[in-house]
């Protein structure tokens, strides 16, 4: 039996609040809550083009129907306490912040899952989830590789951020030894330019750049010495393992 995909049923509207490119409960996969059951809600729209983008059509291709913010509401309320906020980048959205808002009034926990380049002065959540982009996802483009570049990194940002409750997802080409080595070479000077304590690196996870769940065994391995060297935790990606590459997962 294949996976059972709970979509939310968002009614479309013309001049609905959000663009959403997909909406469905499923666990969390990622992160220090992974195996939690959630209810995703997936803007459409980014500021970056990663090159190994595993949401293209949230980000290169967007995609969705325009949707009340009430309808979200509701809909919300009828899935997991747990949501996550995700996209595309959801913190470029102000519906995006007041439906977070509206949600934690209602008792929900609410996660934001955001790259790091945008830091809005009314953002409420209960964990934001920073995953800024290592140098190997700027894309080969000749239009969109300099405006990636110019934004995937930004520690004055991340730093704004990391006021609210936060983990660090970073992700490295595990599969690959020698360009491993130099994504945790980035990834350490991007803890250091941070600031983060020796007591606080377990909440920095490195995700393996992988979607292919018959390799992420091997990935995972090659992981461990290096989280065990540095501090870090090993970043699951259970969705993966689970139902394969598969969107609303």
């Amino acid at each position: 039996m294949g996976p059972r995909r709970v979509r939310l049923p968002l009614a479309p509207a013309p001049d609905g609040d959000l663009r959403i490119n997909e909406a469905f409960v499923s666990l969390q996969g990622e992160g220090r809550l992974a195996g939690v059951p959630s209810t995703f809600v997936r803007v459409a729209g980014c500021n970056l083009r990663c090159a190994w983008c595993d949401s293209p059509t949230s980000s290169w291709r967007p995609t969705g129907e325009r949707v009340e913010l009430d309808a979200i509401v509701r809909a919300c309320a009828q899935g997991p306490r747990h949501v996550v906020l995700t996209g595309g980048e959801p913190l470029l959205f102000p519906g995006m912040l007041e439906l977070a808002r509206r949600l934690r009034a209602d008792g929900h926990h609410v996660t934001f899952e955001t790259a790091g380049t945008v830091a809005p002065d009314d953002l409420e959540c209960d964990l934001v989830s920073i995953s800024p982009k290592l140098s190997h996802a700027t894309p080969d483009h000749p239009v969109w590789g300099p405006r990636h570049e110019a934004r995937r990194w930004q520690p004055q940002v991340v730093r704004r951020l990391m006021q609210h409750p936060w983990q660090l997802k970073l992700v490295v080409r595990a599969h690959d030894p020698a360009r491993l080595v130099e994504d945790v070479r980035e990834a350490t000077d991007m803890i250091e330019a941070l600031g983060v304590a020796d007591g606080e690196r377990e909440r920095v996870l490195l995700m393996p750049e992988c979607v292919d769940p018959a390799r992420l065994s091997s990935d995972y391995a090659a992981l461990v010495p290096l989280c065990t060297e540095h501090g870090f935790s090993l970043g699951l990606r259970l969705h993966i393992a689970i139902f394969g590459h598969t969107p609303g997962t």
